[in-house]
């Protein structure tokens, strides 16, 4: 393995833990919009900002790793096929 290859177990790692921070967080936020009366689309803005403030930046790294995948893989079928 290359030594700027992410490892795979981490990336999981970091998947599992951004699933069991963002459940959670959905269940606060989803608990306060029906305790404190707000309309559901409160909900909906609710959830976007646990995206964003959450979710996203933790999956930052699996989503670079997939990149440099895809690159990769395209970089080894365009070499295949200049290979004679």
């Amino acid at each position: 393995m290359a030594a700027d290859a992410p490892d795979p177990v981490a990336l999981r790692r970091r998947v599992v833990q951004t699933a069991l921070l963002s459940f959670p967080l959905f269940l606060v936020v989803a608990y306060i919009v029906a305790s404190s009366g707000l309309p559901d689309w409160c909900l909906l803005i609710g959830v976007a900002l646990v995206y964003l403030g959450v979710v996203r930046p933790m999956m930052r790294p699996v989503r670079e790793a997939s990149k440099l995948r895809r690159s990769l893989a395209y970089q080894a079928f365009l070499n295949s096929k200049d290979a004679p």
